[in-house]
């Protein structure tokens, strides 16, 4: 019985009444007449039966009111006292609560206030719920609620229910124009023994069959596809569920949909015509217009129009409009970084370790990608950035390839398939060679596809879109998680075994902390933490770097991610330098342009601006255990570096938790720092102060060295 603590008590005997009643609270089914959605529309006196999840329930005099729901739509119900037995009318007030899933039947009416209403005759218990619902039902506002609970997100935000609604509707569109244009869908497999299709990290498992190491896919079967044209089959495609092991963020998932088809006897400028005129016409199916307001990687709403003709341009011409680097002209790997470092362009990832072709595509992500709006068609690939397209018979440095971007999003990726197995060889052999210097995101070998090759393969084309972001772009969402219906979460507490379980009774937490224990994830950031701190926070380097010792400490504690939480405390206060203590800047613009450099995802910038509660708390609230740690640790490590100044030795060694709170006591020194702030611990956070100060402490001197103290 030790998950009852979560239940509500009240609500778990009146289901052990109904059952002692004779009357089983959970149902097996119920026969329906019409939806709630259809009792609507129906003609006053019309007999109906139906059932729906109570949303609205109030008592008015002799009459008791209600608000069903089901997928259709909402719907009144009423109960007369003088229209069922007096015992049935007390039923419904004793056992109903909100929630609940019940059946009714009876006849259509209309009230005075216009409302359509079904006067109920009977009704059933279906299920009885033993949980409270979202307050008021508005709406879960909690993001991480609502992907951790989807299920509360979907009964209680029509938009989200519209959302997936309209996903489901995308995909089936999707199908149903493949099918008319005479592609046959395909299931390719999920394990495979050679992770190829891309340039990713995929995730490594065991077949314990085989005692094999296997390989999640990393795309929607590129080479099985290309085998099947190899067996006869001359159009295909597949919506496919795929794996990469590689950094989350708001734009990346690391299981995520995309399709791909491959055509038999097409090009490249074929199928930039096919995906024109498919994704135009299902979008004017689905929405009624190719104008639509999309959200760019910021978030900001921007003005597209996916009417065919959509422009094109050259990868390397962008570049070099863009940056000033011609790329056709810096033959290797070194010579572009040469180029990199000479334009002083800063990318987020370790350059000394990429060869050419990855080198080329984190640059375009940085100065050209951001600035592409309208929906357009990214050509001429150089070879080396693409290992299975087809070389251009005109110039074999290029590829007959083509990318869709709009709103700086990639959402198609397509080309004229290489089919020469000699050549593919060879690049699988180069990109071999690309992995055993570092580059881990490099294409592996396929030995089995260069074999099916040489059996012949048609001319082909083949294209990949990812189906999370072009939803999220057209349900102008910016965090892909959004679109999918049950993302992968961080269990909210771990066993030793490492599964999910719910706090037991003898938790400190609430069932109000518990959504607030896990955050979206951002330690990837770490390396280009440290670098800004280096370019920003000359005299707070110290107290920052204090900080997000500090902050991983309590992520370990609390269960958060701790290289996430880090990051949070080390670029908290990265603005301040520059701002001139100006209280009124902290935390605006010009630390978003600082955050913008590293493409840090919104979520950073967020709970960064949480913890400037007087200026920010109503438009980011301290509602994560994140925000509200960082909150109170933010002027306690400044205050224990103060300490540690006017010790003897000014080091931290000889800093004691006792020194720490005598000090706090002294209002006049390091006056500035706002006590209460720190005091607040205790309220926040459910930690006694000398335990607060003790973790800090203690996470502090492990960086004594790096603080100078």
């Amino acid at each position: 019985m030790g998950i009852l603590w979560v239940m509500d008590e009240f609500r778990l005997k009146k289901a052990e009444t109904l059952r002692k009643k004779g009357t089983p609270p959970y149902a097996a089914t119920f026969d329906r007449t019409h939806m709630l959605g259809e009792g609507r529309n129906l003609s006053d006196g019309t007999k109906i039966r139906a059932a729906g999840r109570v949303m609205l329930f109030r008592e008015m005099g002799g009459m008791i009111f209600a608000t069903l729901q089901d997928h259709t739509g909402r719907l009144q119900v009423a109960w007369k006292a003088d229209e069922i037995p007096e015992e049935e009318f007390r039923n419904v007030l004793e056992f109903v609560d909100l929630g609940d899933i019940i059946g009714i039947s009876g006849e259509r009416f209309t009230t005075k206030k216009g409302e359509p209403t079904i006067l109920v005759k009977e009704w059933t218990m279906l299920s009885k719920a033993l949980r409270q619902p979202p307050e008021k039902w508005h709406g879960i506002a909690d993001q991480e609620t609502a992907w951790r609970q989807r299920y509360l997100d979907l009964m209680s935000n029509r938009e989200t229910y519209d959302r997936f609604l309209f996903r489901s509707l995308f995909l089936r569109r999707l199908r149903e124009f493949y099918w008319a244009h005479d592609f046959i869908e395909v299931e390719t497999p999920v394990l495979t023994n050679a992770a190829s299709g891309a340039l990713a990290t995929p995730f490594v498992t065991h077949h314990k069959g085989y005692d094999l190491d296997v390989f999640l896919r990393i795309a929607a079967g590129e080479t099985f596809q290309k085998e099947c044209l190899v067996g006869g089959f001359d159009r295909t495609f597949e919506v496919a569920r795929c794996f990469r092991n590689e950094g989350l963020d708001p734009s990346h998932l690391q299981d995520f949909t995309m399709v791909e088809h491959y055509a038999a006897y097409w090009d490249y400028e074929q199928n930039m015509a096919f995906t024109e005129e498919m994704l135009s016409i299902i979008l004017k199916d689905l929405m009624g217009t190719t104008k639509l307001q999309i959200p760019n990687r910021e978030g900001k709403l921007l003005a597209v129009d996916f009417k065919p003709p959509w422009p094109r341009a050259s990868i390397a011409e962008l570049i070099q409009h863009d940056c000033g680097i011609d790329i056709r002209s810096t033959a290797t790997a070194d010579d572009l970084r040469k180029e990199i470092t000479r334009k002083k362009i800063h990318l987020e990832v370790d350059i000394a370790s990429l060869e050419r072709g990855n080198l080329i595509d984190q640059l375009y992500k940085k100065v050209s990608r951001p600035k592409i709006v309208q929906p357009t068609f990214l050509t001429n690939h150089p070879t080396d950035l693409s290992p299975l397209a087809r070389l251009n018979d005109d110039d074999p440095a290029i590829t007959d390839r083509f990318q869709l971007v709009v709103g700086g999003w990639e959402i198609v990726n397509a080309y004229s398939e290489l089919i020469d197995p000699v050549d593919q060889a060879r690049r699988f052999e180069e990109q071999a060679k690309a992995r055993a210097k570092g580059d881990t995101e490099a294409h592996r070998k396929d030995d089995e596809f260069v074999k099916a090759l040489e059996y012949g393969c048609p001319p082909c084309s083949g294209l990949g879109m990812g189906i999370d972001r072009i939803v999220a772009l057209l349900t102008r969402q910016t965090n892909l998680r959004d679109v999918v219906l049950f993302p992968l979460m961080k269990p909210l507490q771990k066993e030793p075994n490492g599964s999910g379980t719910i706090p037991s009774s003898s938790s400190p937490h609430t069932m109000s902390d518990i959504p607030l224990l896990q955050h979206a994830d951002y330690g990837h950031m770490l390396p280009a933490a440290h670098g800004l701190l280096k370019a920003h926070a000359l005299q707070t380097h110290a107290h920052l770097i204090a900080t997000g010792a500090a902050m991983e400490a309590f992520a370990k504690k609390f269960g958060g991610h701790p290289e996430t939480w880090k990051v949070a405390g080390m670029l908290h206060d990265l603005d301040w330098d520059k701002l001139d203590k100006d209280f009124e800047q902290h935390c605006g613009k010009p630390l978003e342009e600082m955050l913008r450099t590293v493409e840090a995802p919104q979520e950073l910038l967020a709970d960064i601006r949480a913890h400037y509660a007087e200026k920010y708390g109503a438009e980011y609230p301290l509602n994560s255990m994140l925000r509200k740690c960082l909150y109170c640790v933010d002027e306690l490590t400044g205050f224990i570096i103060a300490v540690a100044l006017v010790r003897p030795s000014k080091k931290l060694a000889d800093v004691e938790v006792k020194s720490v709170k005598k000090k706090l006591k002294e209002k006049s020194f390091a006056a500035q720092v706002r006590r209460e702030q720190i005091m607040a611990c205790e309220e926040m956070l459910k930690m006694p102060l000398d335990e607060f100060i003790a973790l800090t402490l203690d996470a502090m001197k492990k960086v004594a060295g790096e603080l100078g103290l």
